[in-house]
């Protein structure tokens, strides 16, 4: 399967778990207040190369015709473009389902990639990141002009009637059931974050109840510009000539629907999906406040086994608090298989264990207590320099593998700010916070927010590939909600 293919089946699972442009681009300054980016220059001066940043400047920032933000990140000379659409997905979770979702970005992909195809060396690439889906286009910087236009006109004429239902149908015909694993992991996400499951999976039937007025208002909620984001990383200047005129276009051939205003003025605001109105106040496998099991019937995964994915919403704040849960994270992740989505304010953690059928309710005491002891072992400060390292030189390797894509790192910085003035610093800051941790710190974050039977509640879990065996042996110690 290819990385296109598999990032299209990923993405029926869960849509789910930032001065101002000159010349001829036609922005709405009057609705875009100047945002003064952090530089550190209130600290010791962050050299990029000691935290696997890259050496970029503050950019420029605009709100395009349609109600866009658009953040333009220049690097003198780079020979490469590219640009990348932020389409928050968690703004209208309540209304906009994952079929919805999956339909109008093949919509896309479809009208998008027959454009791209009569430009030399330009690729289209689709990903997801937590509450938002992302379209990138990557190009010679001299075909900057062709490739804004190819992204305007797209965004333009995809959405229409036939082309959606064209593009419902071939979703269709690719669809396979996802098993246990992502089934478990979209309820546990729903649960959550108090969404609808249809937001996070798409199941056949989802796909097959899309009426034509579903798969339009589906297009009109994801791609309303006035929710969106534009990244741009060019070499060149928004005020070039010529490239004015593109981003004009871009501006106003993409059109908002019918409503009033011109959208949310910083980007973390349009990109943040609300924090739940209510955490859990329960625990797992407790005589006090235990979490009920939800779970989805089905067939067992391999070597007859459920998926029980257990997790909660941890309060990240801060950037500190952020790299402190990613690093904890990393740490526990030598032990078992375990996540965490980083979203500004709040991250998700989960845990995803394969139970027996033989006694599942000891698969996951045990999974418990190794998470206990582990959050009790003192990890030494090697370790963790070993682990932040790994961590970030991923990160390096990724952005080397993506053609040093600054939009792509941009993005990430984003989900680590806590508002559009962190988004500069945010990326160094993570880098920097994580390599200089203590022991302690770690130590007591863990008891804190890792143990699912002590320190903070909020513990809750969703199981799928439960078959009648596990159901009874399950209810024996635990109480059963059916999904």
């Amino acid at each position: 399967m290819s990385r296109w293919a598999r990032t299209r089946a990923a993405l029926v699972v869960g849509v789910a778990v930032v001065g101002g442009l000159t010349g001829g681009c036609r922005c709405n300054k009057e609705t875009l207040a100047p945002i003064v980016f952090e530089t550190g220059s209130d600290r010791e001066p962050v050299d990029p190369n000691s935290v696997l940043a890259p050496p970029w400047e503050p950019p420029l920032v605009a709100q395009l015709d349609n109600g866009a933000v658009m953040h333009w990140l220049r690097e003198t000379d780079s020979p490469a473009f590219h640009v990348r659409v932020l389409l928050p997905t968690a703004v209208d979770a309540d209304k906009l389902s994952a079929a919805a979702t999956t339909a109008a970005l093949e919509a896309i992909e479809l009208r998008l990639s027959a454009r791209l195809r009569r430009i030399f060396d330009a690729r289209l690439e689709l990903s997801s990141r937590p509450g938002r889906v992302e379209i990138a286009i990557h190009g010679r910087d001299a075909d900057a002009e062709e490739l804004l236009a190819a992204l305007a006109s797209t965004f333009a004429d995809a959405g229409n009637p036939k082309l959606l239902a064209i593009a419902q149908g071939k979703v269709l015909a690719r669809h396979r059931e996802a098993g246990p694993s992502a089934l478990a992991a979209a309820a546990l996400a729903s649960k959550l974050l108090d969404h609808p499951l249809a937001h996070e999976y798409a199941s056949k039937q989802d796909l097959l109840d899309l009426s034509k007025n579903r798969l339009e208002k589906g297009w009109s909620l994801l791609t309303d510009p006035r929710d969106a984001v534009v990244l741009v990383h060019s070499g060149r200047s928004p005020a070039d000539e010529g490239m004015s005129e593109a981003v004009a276009r871009l501006g106003t051939r993409w059109k908002a629907p019918i409503g009033f205003g011109s959208g949310k003025p910083n980007v973390t605001d349009r990109l943040r999906a609300p924090a739940p109105k209510r955490i859990a106040d329960t625990f797992l496998l407790t005589e006090q406040a235990p979490a009920s099991l939800s779970f989805h019937p089905g067939k067992p995964e391999r070597g007859n086994r459920a998926v029980v994915m257990i997790g909660r919403v941890i309060p990240t704040p801060t950037i500190e608090s952020r790299t402190l849960a990613r690093l904890c994270q990393r740490l526990l992740q030598e032990e078992l298989d375990v996540r965490l989505l980083v979203a500004g304010p709040i991250s998700i953690l989960a845990i995803k264990v394969r139970v027996s059928s033989t006694d599942p309710v000891a698969s996951l005491q045990r999974i418990i207590a190794r998470m206990q002891v582990f959050n009790a072992t003192p990890q030494p400060r090697e370790r963790l320099e070993q682990a932040a390292n790994l961590w970030l030189g991923a990160r390096v390797v990724e952005a080397s593998l993506s053609g040093e894509d600054w939009t792509s790192l941009w993005s990430e910085s984003i989900d680590l700010a806590g508002n559009d003035r962190e988004i500069f610093v945010a990326l160094a800051r993570d880098a920097q916070g994580m390599l200089e941790l203590e022991p302690e710190q770690v130590q007591a974050y863990m008891a804190e927010w890792f143990d699912p039977q002590a320190g903070q509640p909020g513990w809750m879990w969703a199981a799928a590939g439960v078959d009648d065996t596990f159901r009874d042996k399950l209810a024996a110690s635990i109480r059963l909600v059916e999904q």
